[in-house]
């Protein structure tokens, strides 16, 4: 038989004070050590320290694109009726336990397509979710996407705040998620990625608009004489110089894809007026007449404009035309392979730009860029422009 072990002794065993001093016949020497001891083994208190604070997402975390997996697939896989988790987690190859059908399943609920979650009984198809999934054409399928992408209170916001899809520079948009939105910083860049993406993917650029904005939200934009324009990018300095710039709204030719104008109005020409000294505005484009009155109105007032002929759009030569009229200032730019114009390049210089616009082509093409800019600006008197020719022209046939 194998030993029992030894039971504990008294010495062992936690001393309580209280049953001391409570119980009779124990001496005071006894007493008066026990509470020594007891005294010496008290840690020192501190004050209580508050559990840290769980941040939460005010949006899904994956893409509209991505959510969608699941009411197509209660669609196709299950006729459209409600199905358990792990049936609609199995039908997109995924376990009912993995983190990703978790957050999948909560977008596709969070974007009004689904009702039910990951630990459901059942996942079901919302009335948005039915709508979209059995649309009768392609034009109502996307309505019922772009519908979704609206459910999200921040998405929907943000767009009411830029009237699209162009975002300032991470700098900016940071002040504004943090002040406007109360979108904790920690989940800024994270935002911004979705947030793009899913404009990209519902082909959503600088003119969407949705009736749903609050009054404070459209007051929020600039606003001119006759309409709002957006604000791409401030200067670190205060200048007091505007920039506005104008270019194709929508991609004509193949060979560019979806949002081209707008990453190149993102990416290189906003964050080159600003490093120029400017404040970089361009049009809101919510509705043709605004879109002319706010056009019209930047392009006689703004200090500098930055033309993108690309394309050679007929909208963009016609506000070059006005902005020449004026005699001010326009700096010319343009992509690489972009046929020239015979009257505007053997008088102004123009500069071009990789039509590539990977992360290395646009750092390189930045800084040349605001040289352009700042070249353009700076020779604003001395240049020799179209109306000063016509008005020497004028004199010499008056003298």
């Amino acid at each position: 038989m194998s030993e029992k072990p030894p039971a504990e002794s008294a010495s062992d065993a936690p001393i309580d004070l209280d049953d001391i001093v409570a119980k009779p016949g124990r001496s005071k020497r006894l007493k008066g050590k026990s509470a020594k001891a007891k005294r010496g083994k008290r840690k020192p208190t501190s004050p209580k320290q508050s559990k840290p604070t769980t941040l939460r997402r005010p949006y899904p975390r994956v893409t509209l694109e991505e959510a969608l997996k699941i009411p197509y697939a209660l669609k196709e896989k299950n006729g459209g009726n409600p199905w358990p988790p792990a049936d609609v987690a199995k039908s997109i190859n995924l376990s009912p336990k993995n983190t990703d059908f978790f957050y999948l399943a909560a977008a596709s609920r969070d974007f009004g397509l689904t009702d039910g979650s990951r630990d459901s009984e059942q996942i079901s198809l919302a009335e948005l979710g039915r709508d979209l999934v059995y649309a009768p054409g392609q034009a109502e399928e996307k309505a019922k996407q772009r519908e979704a992408l609206l459910k999200v209170e921040i998405f929907r916001r943000v767009l009411e705040y830029y009237k699209g899809a162009n975002l300032p520079e991470m700098q900016y948009l940071g002040n504004t998620l943090t002040r406007e939105f109360n979108l904790d910083p920690a989940f800024h860049e994270e935002f911004s990625r979705l947030f793009r993406d899913n404009c990209k993917f519902l082909e959503i650029g600088s003119g969407f608009s949705s009736e749903t904005g609050s009054q404070r939200e459209r007051a929020n934009t600039r606003v001119g004489d006759s309409a709002s324009t957006v604000i791409l990018a401030e200067p670190t300095k205060a200048t007091g110089l505007r920039c506005f710039a104008i270019m194709p709204f929508r991609e004509r030719e193949t060979a560019r894809s979806v949002g081209f104008f707008d990453e190149v109005l993102r990416a290189l020409i906003a964050p080159a007026g600003r490093d120029a000294g400017f404040e970089v505005l361009t049009a809101n484009r919510d509705g043709s007449d605004v879109i002319q009155a706010t056009i019209v109105n930047q392009l006689l007032d703004a200090d500098l404009v930055i033309a993108d002929l690309t394309e050679n759009n007929p909208n963009v030569l016609f506000e070059l035309g006005l902005r020449i009229a004026e005699d001010k200032p326009v700096a010319l730019i343009r992509a690489k392979g972009t046929a020239a114009i015979f009257d505007v390049d053997n008088m102004l210089r123009v500069f071009e730009y990789d039509p590539n616009l990977w992360t290395s082509n646009i750092e390189h093409d930045r800084p040349r860029l605001v040289d352009h800019i700042e070249a353009t600006w700076e020779g604003r008197a001395s240049t020799l422009t179209f109306m000063k020719i016509l008005r020497e022209r004028r004199i010499s046939i008056a003298a």
